[in-house]
């Protein structure tokens, strides 16, 4: 609920997600304690659809909106990151739907697309049936998927080299994250959502502002979670291979 340029950040998140052209539902999956009522109901009052379950097992709540819905393929949207990128999460739909595959991995990471993942609902419903970790009841399967790679039918992707020239944080976990993203607010939004490679070039050319949250780190978790991928998922046979182009 934190404003970046006069609208909390959850605002700026639907408003992008809203903007996908293979997306065709966007709801904020909360929780049911009182802390959450506002955003709950700011959610309400603009019309954004919400579901409110467990505070802990966020998984949950993924499982039972999905099977609320006939939607063979779903978009897990962090709360923390506002620049998320339509033509990303477009992408990997169509490189999951082309192959009918479960999830995506690509062989670098990049740091300026995360918080924005698409998953078959099968395999969410199958880390549902088989997972005791509470990691994964807050992590939405994160390491049942690491740990189980040879379970699920993985698409590789190939990402655009640019997106590995930058290596900015624009996760809001920390107040320098705030800071960092309110000046990105403050000199670049302009009534719509912004566009990241404007984002990204515009960092690059104000490297003061990039450094003001160098020093914040992901959890310890989210590393390994991250390095354990690398290491399991390199030699698992992919199904697939889709090739992502910026047109």
């Amino acid at each position: 609920m934190l404003p970046l340029a006069d609208k909390p950040v959850i605002d700026h998140i639907v408003e992008g997600a809203r903007l996908c052209k293979n997306v065709d539902d966007v709801i904020v999956a909360t929780s049911k304690e009182k802390s959450d009522d506002p955003l709950a109901d700011y959610c309400i009052e603009n019309n954004i659809e919400c579901y409110r379950g467990d505070l802990d097992n966020v998984l949950s709540r993924f499982v039972n909106i999905l099977k609320s819905y006939n939607f063979d393929y779903f978009v897990r949207i962090t709360g923390d990151c506002p620049l998320i990128y339509p033509p990303f999460i477009d992408a990997q739909i169509k490189a999951i739907k082309k192959f009918d595959g479960d999830l995506l991995w690509s062989e670098k990471e990049s740091s300026v697309l995360e918080g924005q993942g698409v998953h078959s609902t099968r395999s969410l419903f199958k880390v549902f049936n088989n997972t005791t970790d509470q990691n994964d009841f807050e992590h939405v399967g994160s390491v049942f998927f690491i740990s189980h790679p040879d379970q699920f039918k993985i698409v590789e992707m190939k990402i655009p080299g640019i997106f590995y020239e930058y290596d900015f944080r624009l996760t809001l976990d920390e107040k320098n994250d705030y800071k960092l993203l309110s000046t990105i607010y403050e000199n670049l939004w302009k009534s719509k959502p912004l566009e990241l490679l404007e984002v990204l070039l515009w960092l690059d050319n104000n490297p003061e502002i990039a450094r003001i949250n160098r020093t914040v780190k992901h959890k310890q978790l989210n590393r390994d979670i991250q390095e354990k991928k690398r290491k399991h998922w390199l030699s698992v046979p992919k199904i697939g291979f889709y090739r992502w182009e910026i047109t």
